[in-house]
């Protein structure tokens, strides 16, 4: 009995070093285990609530597509379409991707009649303005797993419209805002600041001859909201999601229109003759020094053998730049998708530096991506100087109600450029038509 007693108690003991040793620490909801990996190396893993907790780059390892996956994209620009493709196969041979060529603005709604069929896109690029809708309706899938990924490596006003409700919903590509746009055989070094251009125009300027210092469409919102921005005006509230906060009435937003009421000094004609036309006339033949546009318009300004730099907008009396509205196009998973791992995949690499490199080159627009930023627009004085007037940009606001801001906003400009109406006026008429609509939706 006593040989017996003393194996059991050896035993016990023996049992007890084993289980200190194999033991699984646990504190709280973090729990941290070692394993052995084949070539006898340990390796350490931490889980927080039960999910792993690992970098971005080991997420994207970590999900596998689905076996059998096929894939529909949906895509506006044929060349673009068949790279794509191209670039797909030779890193996923095995999942067959198709594309549709079907426009950016029409994706969203065509989704929301096509998914529900069983015929619709698995991923999908949109303009940023639909992702709140399509996030809300359930029609897209929330970018869990790469999200910390967006957060690390895309242009901060990317990551805002790619977000609804705190999550990340997507990728964003690309990124489009306005710029300064100036002729070099006409100016020896850009204005930095608006009492600069005002000085320059005066000297420059003969209305009776068409010679005016700077050109743009002067009463379209896109392009005159920058400046009630830029003196602390925010539409739709802080976050830009409050139909009740409009705030066309508020003393930054009447400000910044008494600020704009001045630049006519610099262009002066009538907001009718202030047209798309006017400005790419004046500025492609020559005769205007600077013009106010975006990047869809470098190519048309090559063209026509203008010799041009880009810079961001001059600096305003009150010390800050312009904030001007931007634009992104997302890639979106659809919540429609039989495999949403290989969906997620498909979006990321749209991300990825190929994938934007492909946009670029068919498309030639900014990446989104910091990274890609750095290495595809490397000998791109323009694209880089876009992206410098970008930093100073925010999201066009994605709130339904924003459908019903242009009208009313473009006739408190035109108001105000023309002299109808002082810009308090203008503004509040302005606000009382878009609630009028508003409460009649």
């Amino acid at each position: 009995m006593k040989k017996s007693l003393s194996i059991i108690l050896v035993c016990v003991f023996l049992m007890a070093l084993l289980i200190a040793g194999c033991g699984v620490k646990n504190s709280g909801t973090q729990s941290e285990s070692t394993t052995q990996t084949g070539s006898g190396q340990q390796t350490q893993q931490e889980s927080v609530g039960g999910q792993e907790e690992t970098s971005a780059g080991d997420k994207a390892e970590e999900i596998q597509p689905e076996e059998g996956a096929k894939l529909k994209l949906w895509m506006d620009n044929d060349e673009y379409n068949e790279r794509i493709v191209e670039a797909w196969n030779k890193l996923y041979p095995d999942i067959e991707l198709t594309v549709e060529n079907v426009g950016t603005t029409d994706a969203r709604s065509k989704l929301e009649l096509d998914g529900p069929a069983g015929v619709g896109a698995d991923v999908f690029v949109t303009a940023h303005d639909h992702v709140t809708v399509a996030a809300e309706s359930g029609l897209i899938l929330e970018n869990d797993v790469f999200a910390d990924y967006v957060k690390e490596n895309f242009m901060d006003v990317a990551i805002q419209a790619a977000s609804y409700k705190g999550k990340i919903y997507g990728f964003p590509l690309t990124v489009k805002t306005i710029a300064l746009f100036y002729n070099k055989d006409l100016v020896d070094k850009p204005v930095e600041t608006w009492d600069e251009m005002f000085e320059f125009a005066r000297e420059f300027n003969d209305p009776s001859a068409n010679k005016f210092a700077l050109v743009w469409q002067a009463n379209e919102p896109y392009f005159a909201h920058g400046f009630l921005a830029g003196y602390g005006y925010k539409m739709f509230g802080p976050n830009m999601d409050d139909k009740n906060q409009l705030g066309w009435d508020t003393p930054e937003a009447i400000e910044g229109m008494k600020f704009y009421q001045k630049l006519k000094e610099i262009y002066p004609v009538p907001s009718q003759d202030a047209t798309w036309d006017a400005m790419t006339s004046l500025f492609s033949s020559g005769e205007a020094p600077y013009a106010i546009t975006g990047p869809w318009s470098i190519k048309d300004f090559q063209n026509a053998g203008v010799n041009f730099g880009i810079t961001k907008l001059p600096k305003l009396p009150n010390g800050n730049y312009p904030i001007t509205f931007s634009t992104v196009d997302v890639a979106c998973v659809s919540s429609y998708t039989k495999y949403p791992n290989a969906a997620k995949l498909l979006a990321k690499f749209l991300a990825s530096e190929e994938g934007l490199r492909i946009m670029y080159e068919t498309k030639y627009e900014l990446p989104a991506s910091l990274n890609a930023q750095e290495t595809i627009l490397a000998n791109d004085e323009y694209l880089k100087a876009v992206a410098e007037q970008a930093e100073n940009s925010t999201p066009m606001p994605s709130i339904p109600e924003m459908a019903h801001v242009w009208d009313p906003y473009k006739k408190a400009f035109t108001a105000v450029w023309d002299g109808i109406q002082d810009p308090e006026t203008a503004l509040k008429s302005a606000q009382e038509e878009f609630y009028s609509v508003l409460s009649t939706q």
